[in-house]
Order: structure tokens, then C-alpha cells, then sequence
């Protein structure tokens, strides 16, 4: 299946879908993340767009806007993307006349599964079931298909029918929703989400192994988990993320079952030992991963006046310069209220915290307070702290959190495209290279490293420090840690552009709140009806 044209993967290794289109002649390109770093489900879901996109296009026109085909698709999880029916096409017939015929590999179960559930989708989407065409030749179509599978998977002679299988005890599914209730407030939601999908991949395969929807958790055998292993090993996930995302929440599940009286206590879990990632492995792949700190070249790069000042959003302005006075997640920067500037002992801080519903810290170590650099005063970052005020609590207000909470999204898709126009592609190079830049820095310049880890956020693992140490007031952190970030830069150019910004944080703001209300409109009418 040749799609990679569809397909173009970020440097923060998410891929996006390409659409191409012509407006009055002129060719344009729309992206939207897949919302997947894995390859084999990107092109799944790449194909499953192309299907759609050629389906609902009628009478020479799109009948449903691309950007919501993109997003519907978008958000499909790995259960909807493997099922696994035996289709070798899908041929649709629209109003217009003629069929289309989608072909996959019948020796690719990648694409048999995307064919499958492009064919589903369609049919069930309101492109589909407002097709010109009575439910009659809907239904015939239907049927059509059905007779087309059963001809292709009807057993021969020799094969006998297998039944279904019946065993007692609690299954997984019964366990994943126990876990999500119990885990509800102990992790983030996006760590849940993803421990969510991966347990019901295991719970949908072991159902498919097993013959029986309801496999319970006792019967799961080492071997049950060591064949799951070598087929996510075939999709090409990596031995890393296989143990440290894949059989991490499984063996939550199995915690869980322990916990609740359903599997024995002293019986070892079966996602225990399978070694594929050893801590001498996982030191060297750290190192190997690490985001890599901007050099000085970089920094010029990224601060030159010219390029700086055309950018026009206001995170697109402060964040980078948060990013490298501060040390801070681009998820911590963007969540901060106005609130959170405050004058402590006469000096001016940032309280980096998740006091606010809004709010999340990736550790406990990520709460702190931290001086303002002199440079960010000198700027006009105070200036820009008043003139958020009047907008809401928040320092970004016209930023919108996703499903996760997370507010930082957009602005890094941003700051990832604003260094490819500089020709800072080193994928390696993102905006969490100011925390690796700020900290190197620091460490150069003879910084402790329990100092540095205060001022970064980062844990410090010894006993001194996380229980008889007390931590450093602002006022010695501005003195000793915040005055030795100096970096050669033509900061004396950038002044914070006042006008310009609060202008397009009302634009943007106003255009939140109309996307918000035509939204509660939708599911209004959606509800009424």
C-alpha cells in the first residue's frame, strides 16, 4: 500500500495526514495529526481517510467539510482500527453512478483491517446514511458486501465451524473499567487514556485467541502475553514502549485482579520477566533520545529580531523566552494564570503550580517558585502581565486545553514550524531544548546540581536533599542561579510589541468564545433532537 504522499511525520514523531486541494487554481495543503506516533497506525488511519475523502465526494463537490473527516478520523483508537473481518475491497456505488473500488493487500493485515473499517465507517457516518439512494439499495449494497465476505471466508469442506467458548471467572473488560474508577485521581488523564487503549488491545486480542468475548484474568498464561509481545513486535513498536507502555498498564490490570482476590498471591504475573528492556538498555536509549540543548548558533537563530518580531501570536513571542529564562515545560508555561506573577520579598516570581482546576504538573518536584530573569522584566513581560488581566485568569487566555488538559499543543506545533523556516530541523531540537539549554547552562557555570533541580523542576533523588534540605528562597535563587542564564543574544531589539499583542489575544479570544457557543448550539440541537 503506497500512501506515504498521505503521510509526514512531525519532529516530535506524531504523524500527520496531508490533504491536498486547489482553491481557484492555487494548491493548498491541510495537515492534522493522526494522533499516533506508531507507522503501521498511521497508514491505517491515512487510508481510512483517503476512502472517506474519495466517498464523499459528490457531484464534483466535498459534501462534508475535510477538516471534520479529519478530526471524526482522527480520533479513532486501536480496537476500532484493528478489527479484524477477512475483506480483500470495498466497492461503493454514490448517487452520481459508477463504483469505486478501494483495494488493499490480502497478505496485509494492516490493510484489510483499514479497508474494513473504512467501509464500516462510511456506512455508518451521516455521509453515508444521507446518500441520495433509498435504504432499500442501501441495504442491498449491504447485503452484497456480506455475501462477498461469507464467499470469501466460508470454510471449506474440511473445515469444521468453531463455537465459542465459555469460561468462568471475572474477564479483562470488567477490570479495565474497575481500573479506569480506581486510577481516576491518581493519574493524569492522558496517562489513563493511553493505559485504557492498550489494556483493551490486550483484552480484544485475548478475546480473539481465545474464542470467547469474556476471557477471565486467571486463565492468562505467560505465553498468552509472550505471543501478544511478538505481534506488536510484527506492527513495529519498539521493545521500549512494548514494556514500558504495553505491559505496564496490563500489569495494572493484573495488580488489580491481585488486589481484589482474583488472582492468587504469591502466582508471579505473566508480564513479569520478559526482559525486553533492560535498565542498562533503557540508560543508553535515554541518552540516545535526549532532546539536545540549542547551541549558541541556534539561539541566534531563533532570536534574530527580524524572524522574532513576524511572528504575531503572543505565545509565539513569550514562551520561547519563558522557555529559556525559566527551564519550564512548554505545559507548565502555558497553563500559568495571571495570578501566578507575584512580588515575593521584593522580588518578582512565577509560581509554577496545579492549584488551579486547570492545572497539572507532571511531578511533585515540578511545583516551585522561581525569580523573573532581569531580561524578562527588561522586555516588557510585567507589562504584558497587566495587560492579560482584564482577559480572564489566565496568562494565555485564548488558549484552548485538549482532551488531555493539556494547553501547550498548538504553541508547540508552532514553535516546531517556526524552526523549520530557520533551518533548525535536528529532530532532537524542540522547544523542550530550552529546559536542556537552561540547565546546561547552569551546570557550566558551577550550579549545584540540587540548586539546579529547585530551579528546573526536576527530582532530586538522595535523602539529604528530599528530606532535611529546605528549599532556596527566590531571593537566592535570582542571586545565585537565575543571574548566571546570560546568553549572547540581541535582546536590547525585542521589546515586547504591546500593541500588536493585546490586539490579537482579543481576536483570538473573541473567536474562542464563538467557536465555544456555536458548540454548546450543536449539542443543543443535538439533544432536542
Amino acid at each position: 500500500m503506497k500512501i506515504a504522499c498521505r503521510i509526514q511525520q512531525s519532529r516530535h514523531g506524531v504523524f500527520y495526514y496531508r490533504h491536498q486541494f486547489s482553491i481557484k487554481g492555487v494548491r493548498k495543503e491541510r495537515r492534522i495529526s493522526l494522533q499516533t506516533k506508531n507507522p503501521t497506525t498511521a497508514k491505517e488511519k491515512s487510508l481510512l481517510i483517503s476512502a472517506i475523502m474519495i466517498t464523499n465526494k459528490k457531484d464534483g463537490r466535498m459534501h462534508e467539510n475535510e477538516q471534520d473527516i479529519l478530526k471524526r478520523i482522527s480520533s479513532l483508537n486501536q480496537k476500532e482500527m484493528d478489527e479484524s473481518l477477512r475483506n480483500l475491497e470495498i466497492i461503493i456505488a454514490p448517487p452520481n453512478g459508477g463504483n469505486i473500488t478501494i483495494k488493499a493487500d490480502p497478505n496485509n493485515p494492516a490493510d484489510i483491517a483499514a479497508m474494513l473499517q473504512a467501509s464500516k465507517d462510511f456506512w455508518d457516518s451521516e455521509i453515508g446514511q444521507s446518500m441520495k439512494f433509498g435504504r432499500d439499495q442501501a441495504e442491498l449494497a449491504a447485503r452484497q458486501t456480506t455475501e462477498s465476505l461469507e464467499t470469501i471466508n466460508a470454510p471449506s469442506p474440511s473445515t469444521s465451524l468453531q463455537t465459542q467458548v465459555v469460561v468462568a471467572g471475572t474477564p479483562l473488560h470488567e477490570l479495565i473499567e474497575k481500573f479506569a474508577t480506581r486510577k481516576k485521581n491518581t493519574l493524569a488523564p492522558k496517562t489513563l487514556y493511553e493505559y485504557r487503549n492498550h489494556q483493551q488491545m490486550f483484552s480484544d486480542w485475548i478475546s480473539i485467541r481465545k474464542n470467547t468475548p469474556a476471557f477471565p484474568i486467571k486463565e492468562i498464561a505467560r505465553q498468552d502475553v509472550s505471543d501478544f509481545i511478538d505481534e506488536l513486535l510484527q506492527k513495529g513498536l519498539s521493545n521500549q514502549t512494548i514494556q514500558q507502555k504495553y505491559l505496564s498498564s496490563i500489569t495494572g490490570l493484573f495488580e488489580l485482579a491481585k488486589n481484589s482476590g482474583l488472582w492468587e498471591q504469591d502466582a508471579v504475573f505473566p508480564t513479569y520477566g520478559h526482559k525486553l528492556f533492560t535498565k542498562s538498555t533503557a540508560k543508553k536509549v535515554k541518552e540516545k533520545n535526549a532532546w539536545k540543548e540549542f547551541a549558541q548558533d541556534d539561539l541566534q537563530h531563533i532570536f534574530h529580531p527580524t524572524a522574532y518580531l513576524a511572528q504575531q501570536n503572543p505565545t509565539d513571542f513569550w514562551l520561547p523566552l519563558l522557555g529559556l529564562y525559566t527551564g519550564g515545560r512548554i505545559s507548565e508555561l502555558c497553563q500559568l494564570l495571571v495570578q501566578d506573577i507575584k512580588l515575593i520579598d521584593h522580588v518578582w516570581a512565577i509560581a509554577i503550580t496545579d492549584e488551579d482546576e486547570c492545572q497539572r504538573l507532571k511531578t511533585p518536584a515540578a511545583k516551585r517558585t522561581i525569580p523573573i530573569h532581569p531580561a524578562l522584566i527588561k522586555i516588557g513581560f510585567l507589562d504584558f502581565v497587566d495587560d492579560m488581566k482584564p482577559f480572564g485568569g489566565m496568562l494565555f487566555p485564548y488558549l484552548t486545553a485538549n482532551k488531555f488538559g493539556n494547553f501547550s499543543e498548538t504553541p508547540s506545533e508552532r514553535f516546531g514550524k517556526y524552526l523549520d523556516t530557520l533551518d533548525v530541523k535536528d529532530p532532537k531540537k524542540v522547544f523542550h531544548s530550552f529546559r536542556s539549554t537552561s540547565n546546561n547552562t547552569l551546570k557550566k557555570s558551577g550550579v549545584a546540581e540540587e540548586t539546579r533541580c529547585q530551579y528546573i523542576g526536576h527530582e532530586h533523588e538522595t535523602t539529604n536533599s528530599k528530606v532535611y534540605a529546605s528549599e532556596h528562597s527566590v531571593d537566592y535563587l535570582l542571586e545565585h542561579v537565575a543571574s548566571k542564564l546570560n546568553f549572547d543574544l540581541p535582546l536590547t531589539q525585542l521589546v515586547y510589541p504591546r500593541q500588536l499583542i493585546v490586539e490579537t489575544t482579543r481576536q483570538k479570544l473573541h473567536l474562542k468564545e464563538k467557536l465555544q457557543s456555536n458548540k454548546l448550539a450543536k449539542a443543543k440541537l443535538k439533544k432536542s433532537t
